[in-house]
């Protein structure tokens, strides 16, 4: 509870009231008169106190040259942009580094699938080399297979089991499929001279499995 000072309209003399008195109904001490004036304080009551000091308050001259600091909000709007431009700008550079690699992972291929394919067809080499090409590649063919289902299982395990049961699929993911460009230059590359032979012993590989398998069940077992 707070006190105001009111003073008398007619003697003048200051009397101090409760915020809560009816000062209509209150008489002068002095001289008997009524009390009708106003208080003279500017905050009358504490509720009008709480009033103005909810109020905001103008801004000084300085103030009004000052920018405003940034918001919570304004600050996280301004990091997210800030992260989408430093990913954007990362994206711009793996997609340039990408298509470098595309261009040299093609001239490499161009230039070992040309080497491979004079030493196997257009006998470049002494017969001795070219028999041991002939011998070992179908086991350098198998490497790369086991090399390709491994990378498929790393992508997604369905590719992986497409790989490994499937005849052929590893030559399909490694051309149509996988984007390792170096990979794809190498192997592909090297397939041009020991493909032809590989497919040739492993297709006769499994005849020879086949039919040692029909003649075992055709005897009974």
């Amino acid at each position: 509870m707070a006190d105001v000072e009111v003073k008398c309209e007619e003697c003048g003399a200051p009397i101090v009231l409760s915020e809560y008195a009816a000062m209509d109904t209150i008489s002068c001490r002095d001289c008997g008169a009524p009390l009708r004036a106003s208080p003279s304080s500017p905050t009358d009551s504490v509720h009008e106190r709480l009033k103005l000091r909810k109020q905001e308050r103008a801004p000084e001259p300085d103030e009004e040259l000052t920018p405003a600091a940034p918001t919570e909000d304004e600050t996280g709007e301004s990091a997210w942009r800030f992260d989408r431009y430093i990913q954007q700008s990362r994206g711009n550079i793996k997609t340039a580094a990408k298509q470098t690699g595309v261009i040299w992972s093609w001239a490499c291929f161009l230039l070992l699938a040309a080497a491979m394919g004079a030493i196997r067809f257009l006998n470049v080499m002494p017969p001795v080399y070219l028999e041991m090409l002939r011998v070992y590649g179908p086991y350098l063919a198998l490497f790369m297979h086991i090399a390709l289902i491994l990378m498929a299982f790393k992508d997604t395990i369905f590719q992986g089991i497409l790989c490994l049961l499937i005849p052929g699929y590893s030559v399909f993911y490694l051309f149509l499929v996988s984007d390792n460009f170096w990979v794809r230059a190498l192997f592909g590359g090297t397939l041009v001279g020991i493909g032809f032979d590989s497919a040739i012993f492993y297709k006769e590989l499994a005849a020879n499995v086949y039919r040692t398998v029909s003649d075992y069940i055709a005897s009974g077992g």
